[in-house]
Parts: structure tokens; C-alpha cells; sequence
């Protein structure tokens, strides 16, 4: 039993006459005929009372009647509201990301989404890269910006950049020729991130593959208070430019390239590939990689090359 045949069998019914049907359905009459005896066929059961007069639904066929008229209704009323869909995206769609690239991505994102799509609502949500991961496993968001994404069954991935990771220090900061090499790097009073976190696993691990141990005067889970101590003159820190432009501006903070491989960091988005994503997650996810073009040209944010 599909539609077609309900539909079939709905205008039979109504016309009483399978010729008549035919005509109003503009199906030739053997066609609609052997449509009916199909369904006949396929549900076991007698549908139409056939006569010289025409046809008239048996008990079955008045029951199957009714409930056609029901689904062929929800069926169309599904088909228009996927056509107002595609044009006019509707729900809720949440994104993951971390609170340094929401620094540079939330705001565009969320205008970008308001202004094309006011049907969808926004949720942002800032996590550990760590974290974002288990967030789409969850189900907790549909998309999320991840850094360093690992390849995890379940969750597909789509590369957006790749970003250098920079030294950051106070405006009066004595600091070397750029690019900083690694070893004037060990020498200065460093504010990194707590782990785990992208970025500090970066220095750590570069630090420790070229034998050199630094001094780690503050650590900090969020971006906001590593620029608050770097601000403070504590230390100096390493991030990305996405998330230290708005002080770079505001508080004259210096911003140096360090010549190592492992100074530059993948962004990725991921979502859960198991799952059906709605039309609104598809039109965010698109929003997200035109921003990642446009936002890529920035020379701060691309990583160069480097043979450290």
C-alpha cells in the first residue's frame, strides 16, 4: 500500500465509478483497475463492490476510506511544511566552540543566522575542544568548532583552517626578533591554559620533544583571564589571533609568531554522522564554513609553514 494507491482508491470511492475516477485523475482506466485489485491483493481483503452501476466500498473499504482521507492529508501537510522548510528553516540549532574562536566567530555567526534565517534560534555554547566531542556524541549540540579534532566513529569532520598560535605579550615586553624561536620561548615567564586544552598539549609537547623545560608562572581555564594576567604583566601566553584581536586593539598587546611546526593548530567541524540533520543545522553548518573563508584571509590567523 502506498499513497498513489490510496489516493486512487479515494477517488474511486468518492466518484463511485472507476471511469469516472480515472478521468478526474487523468490515468487511463485499466491502470486505476489494476491499482484497485492490487491493493486487494496486498491487504487480503475485499475493498469495492462491483456492479453495472459502478462501485461501492465494502465495510473494509470504508474503514481503509476514512483512514486514507487522514493520512493522505498528513502526507501533504508534511509535503508543504518541508517545501516552507527549504525556504524558511525553522528550530532551534546548537553550536559548540571554543571560547577562543567564539571570540571572533559567535557574533558574526549569530548575525549572519538572525539576518537569513530568523526562523532558527541560535544556541552558542563555549567548551574545552576536549570536551566538544562528547558534546556531539551526547547529542547536546548539532555542530561544534573543534581544534585538533581526533577521528571518532560516529562524528564526521570538515577542515576549516588551519591557525597559528602566537606569543602574546604586554606592550613594554622586551621580546626578540620574530619569529620567536623555541628556545627564547622557554626562557620567558609563561600564563598557558590548564589542561587539557589544544594549545598547552602544543607547547608541552614541542617544549619536551626539543629537551627544554620552561617556567609556567600562571595557568588559567579561560581566555579571558590569560589576557587579564598577561595585562597584569604576570607572563606572556600563547593563543591564536581569533582570540586575542579584541586586546591586541584595546590594550596594545604584542603579537609574535613563534618558528616551530607545532605552533599552529586544525579547526575543524564536526557533527554526528549517524544522525539526520535538519535543514536549519545544514543552512548554520554552511553559515559557518563561509565564515571560515571570509575570516580565513586574515594573514594573523592562517598558520605559515615552518620547518621546526
Amino acid at each position: 500500500m502506498d499513497l498513489r494507491q490510496l489516493r486512487y482508491f479515494v477517488k474511486v470511492v468518492e466518484c463511485g465509478n472507476v471511469t469516472h475516477a480515472s478521468e478526474a485523475l487523468h490515468i487511463a482506466q485499466p491502470a486505476v483497475s489494476q491499482q484497485m485489485r492490487n491493493l486487494e491483493r496486498d491487504l487480503g481483503m475485499q475493498l469495492l463492490e462491483r456492479s453495472v452501476h459502478g462501485v461501492s466500498p465494502t465495510a473494509a473499504g470504508l474503514t481503509l476510506y476514512r483512514h486514507a482521507l487522514e493520512l493522505l492529508r498528513q502526507a501533504d501537510g508534511t509535503l508543504e511544511l518541508l517545501r516552507q522548510d527549504a525556504e524558511f528553516p525553522q528550530g532551534k540549532v546548537s553550536v559548540g566552540m571554543p571560547s577562543s574562536t567564539s571570540r571572533v566567530l559567535a557574533i558574526p555567526l549569530a548575525r549572519m543566522v538572525r539576518e537569513r534565517y530568523p526562523g532558527i534560534v541560535l544556541e552558542l555554547i563555549e567548551a574545552p575542544s576536549a570536551d566538544l566531542g562528547g558534546l556531539i556524541g551526547g547529542g547536546r549540540v548539532e555542530l561544534a568548532v573543534v581544534a585538533d579534532a581526533v577521528e571518532t566513529r560516529g562524528v564526521a569532520a570538515q577542515r576549516l583552517i588551519s591557525e597559528a598560535l602566537h606569543l602574546i605579550a604586554w606592550p613594554d615586553f622586551q621580546l626578540p626578533p620574530a619569529p620567536i624561536k623555541l628556545a627564547d620561548l622557554a626562557r620567558m615567564p609563561l600564563i598557558l591554559p590548564s589542561a587539557p586544552n589544544s594549545i598547552r598539549s602544543r607547547v608541552d609537547w614541542a617544549l619536551s620533544e626539543a629537551g627544554l623545560s620552561c617556567e609556567v608562572r600562571f595557568e588559567a581555564s579561560s581566555t579571558a583571564l590569560l589576557f587579564a594576567a598577561v595585562i597584569a604583566k604576570l607572563g606572556v601566553t600563547v593563543l591564536p589571533w581569533s582570540a586575542a584581536h579584541i586586546e591586541l586593539d584595546e590594550h596594545k598587546l604584542k603579537l609574535a609568531k613563534v618558528d616551530h611546526r607545532l605552533f599552529s593548530r586544525e579547526l575543524s567541524l564536526c557533527w554526528h554522522d549517524t544522525e539526520l540533520l535538519s535543514n536549519a543545522v545544514y543552512k548554520v553548518k554552511a553559515i559557518i564554513v563561509e565564515l571560515f573563508d571570509v575570516l580565513g584571509q586574515r594573514p594573523e590567523w592562517v598558520a605559515a609553514k615552518s620547518k621546526a
